[in-house]
């Protein structure tokens, strides 16, 4: 059997629902629904809400966020702030220290090396 191709606007407005009900429920957000693995590469598609974490922590991997909808705050360790915007990109390094920040809710798609945590 082939694999098909999922419409990613559906996985895009599941990911969304389920991130606003955890929003509603007094919480931040973040849902990861995964697309499985190309070539070697794990990806996933999430919505997220709010900070990830109070200060910024280790990625043990490269990952490339690219926002779909919405828009991102990537700060690193330093204090320094990278914006990115729908339709736009960036690569987490593995071993830096970053805090991901949604000022509103972000649907982006993540791509990591496969067996990655």
């Amino acid at each position: 059997m082939r694999p098909t191709v999922t419409d990613v606007e559906q996985i895009k407005k599941k990911a969304r629902k389920m991130a606003a009900s955890q929003v509603l429920a007094g919480g931040e957000a973040h849902v990861s629904l995964p697309l499985g693995e190309i070539k070697g590469c794990r990806t996933c598609i999430v919505a997220g809400y709010g900070s990830l974490s109070k200060t910024p922590q280790a990625v043990p991997h490269d990952r490339l966020i690219w926002v779909l909808d919405g828009y991102a705050e990537v700060h690193d360790s330093a204090g320094q702030a990278i914006h990115v915007s729908q339709g736009e990109s960036t690569v987490l390094v593995g071993g830096t220290a970053y805090r991901l920040v949604f000022p509103q809710l972000t649907i982006y798609l993540s791509v990591e090396p496969e067996g990655a945590p």
